[in-house]
């Protein structure tokens, strides 16, 4: 009798939610794709959804009881840095959500830093 394991199909992840990994840096929070191109931004209000979590979390800040008050995401600036390394500011609005993308065209975070900190 063998052990012999046999895999007859590829091994896959059972979500289609991007992988990315993030921390914050100061005011900014940063998000950095792992997946193909577009998967994180394809994915992007689940993502923040996730990190709304873990701020939550940390803060005590609870979406049932504290939903009058500003959403943990608001104040800070978002930063997404795509599979080929560009980064991208996140704009959000006052509840944490999604707004929209603002292309930076920089590969440098410490600049791509200074830029988001001065956009409206």
């Amino acid at each position: 009798m063998t052990n012999d394991l046999v895999i007859t199909e590829p091994i896959s992840r059972a979500s289609s939610a991007p992988l990315f990994d993030w921390g914050i840096d100061g005011l900014v929070i940063w998000l950095e794709e792992l997946d193909g191109f577009g998967s994180l931004m394809a994915y992007i209000n689940e993502a923040l959804a996730q990190i709304a979590f873990a701020i939550e979390l940390q803060t005590g800040w609870d979406h049932r009881t504290d939903g009058h008050t500003y959403h943990p995401l608001y104040g800070y600036r978002l930063l997404l840095r795509d599979a080929t390394g560009l980064w991208y500011a996140i704009r959000m609005d006052e509840t944490g959500r999604f707004a929209d993308f603002v292309p930076l065209e920089e590969f440098d975070y410490d600049t791509a830093y200074d830029k988001a900190l001065w956009l409206p």
